[in-house]
């Protein structure tokens, strides 16, 4: 075990990033995910051959995800991820808890209460 006192500010960035730099290392060379991702080029045009009814924004849309889909099919997944996985832990820890804002319920509110003092006034009128 290689234990190691922390003297300055410098040393403790410096750990930081090396902690972080191998826990967040690909298991994929970059030239790697590059030919993955070429095959994916080829097969989305080997399909364009059979199906050119594709709007161009679907088009993207298949390239990318075929993209994506062979490149994560290739990584390597750690032991302790594939547990927390299967035992539903979460991924990530927070100190506060979130709640969805449907904006366009508030703003339609907000556009009905601001509207009723001017029906008001009209009505005065």
């Amino acid at each position: 075990m290689d234990i190691k006192f922390i003297w300055s500010g410098n040393d403790a960035k410096a750990l930081v990033y090396y902690i972080t730099d191998y826990v967040t290392k690909s298991t994929l060379a970059f030239h790697d995910m590059f030919a993955l991702a070429q095959q994916g080029v080829k097969s989305i045009e080997q399909q364009r051959v059979t199906h050119s009814i594709d709007s161009a924004i679907e088009k993207s849309r298949k390239l990318v995800l075929r993209c994506y889909n062979m490149i994560a099919s290739q990584q390597e997944a750690s032991g302790v991820q594939v547990a927390s996985y299967l035992m539903n832990y979460d991924d990530h820890y927070t100190t506060h808890t979130f709640r969805n804002l449907f904006l366009i319920s508030i703003e339609n509110y907000l556009q009905g209460e601001l509207s009723k003092p001017r029906l008001q006034e009209k009505d005065i009128d």
